[in-house]
């Protein structure tokens, strides 16, 4: 049985009834009714995907052609159904006519059931397949629209963040790739969506390519597609990320872990506009915005012979640093604040707002994690606050004297000093929970407390 509902209209001269029970068998739904009056009723309560109309209708209104009326009143009913026309052979100028005004096909009478079961199947087919390529289209719109609404650029005021915004609107629309600097967590994806958005591609696709896998031949063609004929295990010429994002932008977002046989095709796509796929002989055009993001120092790597020196020096001339949080202290408030908002949405909590103490804490902390640490921090207070303002310890911070949580330690022994104070702290000077936390014996952490003078 193939998929399909439909629905006969006549005016209980045609073949309806016979025609009804000779459909049944080949569609999900079939229903016929002989009243033309009815068919608005009818079309508003029926679920039917395509209509057979037979046209023997007359004196409908003067001046009317047969059957064309009824066919308009379906389509301005309900214009998603189809409508096939029944009509004499000799009517062949009007089955014409009634595709030209929205009929899907026309058949002859005496109806020939094989042929109008083909006909209704290919008719049915093809309007679930523009309706999937509707859904599929309105999803794509859906989801384009709520990227480029996500993680908007937070503003500030401080200093580092000007100094990158300049350069952002700087790089917004040129055809260079564009190297995106900052450690983990500081918004390099953030502000490659940013850049998307703001370009002349913001229609068009933004992809990030983060599977970096293991063995070279797996990303490259993870990156750059696999020619069938050498790898028969791949689908026909299957697409990598550079081909997937066609017209849109590519954001890859840690470049330093990429082997130097792969940056090299970086290099060409650069040069050329074009890639290699794996098993390919020859280049296939590609026009993407190539974004890079890296948290590592890539002129040291350059130094140690892993990563491609031509390709850091053609990125560093287009290069944007994103500033650490802890040198973006000016903006914490406003980040903290947009957070706190964007996570009481989220908890269905009322509007929660900072005591100048917790404000000042944010402040005093380093956030190693950055942006995304800080994020983490409030929505766990968000979750455990039970008042409507958060206090430090809804945080579970120290006071502003002792907060040195983030700070990271100059040397081995500082570090040292920290874990052990630290642990003592955390078991209120219980010298053998923290002796066991530390994993040390009890002497050993005696002598280093001695040393420590803690």
């Amino acid at each position: 049985m193939s998929e399909g509902r439909i629905l006969i209209i006549d005016d209980g001269k045609g073949p309806g009834g016979a025609l009804e029970m000779a459909l049944r068998m080949d569609f999900e739904s079939v229903k016929s009714f002989s009243n033309p009056n009815l068919l608005p009723f009818y079309l508003k309560t029926e679920k039917a995907d395509v209509a057979i109309l037979d046209v023997d209708f007359s004196g409908v209104r003067e001046g009317e052609e047969r059957g064309l009326y009824w066919l308009r009143e379906i389509k301005r009913i309900n214009p998603r159904i189809e409508v096939v026309i029944l009509l004499e052979e000799e009517d062949v100028m009007l089955g014409e006519r009634a595709i030209e005004e929205g009929a899907a096909n026309f058949a002859f009478k005496p109806v020939n059931n094989r042929k109008l079961v083909a006909s209704l199947r290919s008719v049915v087919q093809l309007k679930l397949m523009k309706e999937r390529c509707e859904l599929v289209e309105l999803r794509f719109e859906g989801v384009k629209k709520e990227i480029l609404q996500s993680e908007p650029i937070i503003e500030g005021s401080s200093v580092p963040y000007n100094r990158m915004m300049h350069a952002v609107t700087g790089v917004i629309d040129t055809p260079d790739a564009i190297l995106l600097q900052g450690e983990t967590g500081s918004g390099k994806k953030t502000i490659a969506r940013y850049i998307h958005n703001q370009s002349s591609r913001r229609n068009k696709l933004f992809l990030e390519a983060n599977s970096l896998l293991e063995r070279e031949t797996e990303l490259g063609g993870y990156l750059f597609g696999v020619k069938k004929r050498n790898y028969p295990t791949a689908d026909p010429d299957l697409p990598g990320k550079f081909q997937i994002a066609e017209g849109g932008t590519l954001y890859i977002p840690e470049v330093a872990k990429i082997p130097l046989s792969v940056q090299e095709q970086f290099l060409r796509y650069m040069e050329k506009g074009a890639v290699e796929p794996v098993g390919a002989v020859r280049s296939v055009p590609v026009n993407v915005k190539l974004l890079l993001g890296t948290a590592e120092d890539l002129k040291s790597l350059v130094g140690e012979g892993v990563f491609h020196e031509e390709l850091y020096r053609r990125l560093s001339s287009k290069a944007v640093e994103i500033p650490a949080l802890r040198h973006r202290v000016e903006d914490i408030e406003g980040i903290a604040n947009f957070f706190i908002a964007q996570l009481c949405a989220k908890y269905h909590k009322s509007t929660l707002r900072m005591s100048a103490r917790t404000l000042e804490e944010l402040k005093l902390n380093q956030w190693p994690g950055n942006i995304s640490e800080l994020k983490l921090t409030i929505e766990k207070a968000v979750i455990l606050c039970e008042k409507e303002v958060l206090q430090p310890e809804d945080f579970m911070f120290r006071s502003a004297a002792q907060s040195h949580l983030f700070k990271i330690p100059d040397t081995i022994e500082e570090m040292e000093k920290s874990m052990i104070k630290k642990a003592l702290e955390r078991h209120k000077n219980n010298h053998s929970a923290a002796a066991a936390q530390l994993g040390i014996t009890r002497q050993t952490l005696y002598n280093k407390i001695r040393k420590y003078k803690l």
